[in-house]
């Protein structure tokens, strides 16, 4: 018998995590983690990245250095070439995710099983947040108020209309990862108390003005109300269009202490409506924020999310099942139902890299 071999392409720091979940996964099912006749018997897992340092390294069997900037059709074919050399039974796509998508057929001739979040179309769509809530249709996820404007005098009527409307107003780039460029508009003390104060998400109204009209033109900034109450982070896997297990984060709110593991049926109720609006597969993560007791849909991250290690102390771990439900070796009914009510926290750690 030989084992199943999982590839990892390069992605974010949650890669060491993921790996560390599959493999205590795949342990404790032991002798026989990928169920009943399968004919495969243990866990090869694969790691590439452009980062010979990369920390999921020390965690592989094995692992190799991508190249740096390729094109799509090299990259393709690093890929092919990979799969063919280490015989990858399941491929964890990370890097250029919509453009393996899109040559899936590619791989799957080469007996290869792809764990992603969606369709090349979706992933597109996905990626920029004005994109996104232009296709949330009415009574599907509830949205906050927000205009997508790109000049300071559009930007200036967004402003307007929302304190018009009693709301607090934010904005962000369209397309951003991170929270990168989330600002909130504050009136409280000056920009210099701000930059001394090490306030990272605040920004005035007159400095905002001052930057976006240094150009006649920017980039999408999608202005919208601030909402002020709990964010929740949604851990999901699906199965083309079929939410299978979720579990909802509710982050620290005041002087809470970790994040708690919630039974929350409306917001999987959403997130069900969402995964079959937009057919989506695989592990990715879906937030939300209250405003007035309301949860608002802010994005949806087609890959596994930072946090996917909290959710995975429900008793679910995510990356395990993602891979059989690509080999075929489970069913959704398989998957177990995540434990809730947990309270759960994360203490750093050194590694020799």
């Amino acid at each position: 018998m030989r084992p199943v071999t999982v590839w990892f392409n390069k992605s974010l720091s949650s890669t060491y995590n993921l790996i560390e979940t599959l493999r205590a996964a795949a342990a404790s099912y032991s002798p026989r983690p990928w169920g009943e006749g399968s004919g495969v018997r243990g866990l090869h897992i694969l790691c590439t990245h452009t980062n010979p340092d990369f920390p999921a390294f020390r965690i592989s069997d094995a692992n190799a250095i991508e190249p740096r900037g390729p094109t799509t059709d090299a990259y393709l074919d690093f890929c092919r070439d990979t799969v063919r050399k280490h015989a990858v039974d399941v491929l964890f796509l990370g890097k250029m995710q919509r453009q393996i998508v899109r040559a899936r057929q590619h791989f799957h001739d080469l007996g290869v099983r792809l764990v992603y979040a969606a369709e090349a179309d979706v992933l597109k769509l996905m990626e920029s947040k004005a994109a996104l809530y232009a296709a949330i249709p009415a009574g599907l996820a509830p949205l906050p108020d927000y205009r997508v404007v790109n000049t300071l005098a559009e930007f200036d009527e967004a402003h307007a209309w929302l304190c018009g409307c009693q709301r607090s107003v934010c904005f962000k780039p369209a397309v951003s990862m991170f929270g990168l460029g989330f600002r909130i508009l504050s009136e409280r003390g000056t920009a210099l108390d701000r930059l001394l104060n090490g306030a990272p998400v605040t920004i005035g109204l007159p400095e905002t003005r001052q930057f976006l009209g240094q150009q006649p033109r920017f980039r999408d900034l999608v202005v919208m109300q601030y909402l002020p109450g709990p964010e929740r982070s949604v851990d999901c896997l699906a199965q083309h269009g079929r939410l299978v297990c979720c579990v909802v984060r509710r982050k620290p709110m005041g002087t809470e202490g970790g994040q708690l593991l919630e039974d929350n049926p409306p917001i999987e109720e959403m997130a069900r409506r969402l995964t079959a609006h937009f057919g989506l597969n695989g592990i990715f993560n879906i937030q939300f924020r209250d405003c007035d007791g309301t949860p608002y849909l802010l994005e949806i991250n087609p890959r596994p999310s930072g946090g996917l290690h909290y959710a995975c102390l429900s008793g679910v771990a995510f990356p395990y099942w993602a891979v059989r439900l690509a080999l075929g070796a489970a069913g959704p009914e398989d998957v177990p139902k995540p434990r809730t009510g947990l309270r759960v926290g994360q203490v750093n750690k050194a590694i020799l890299l």
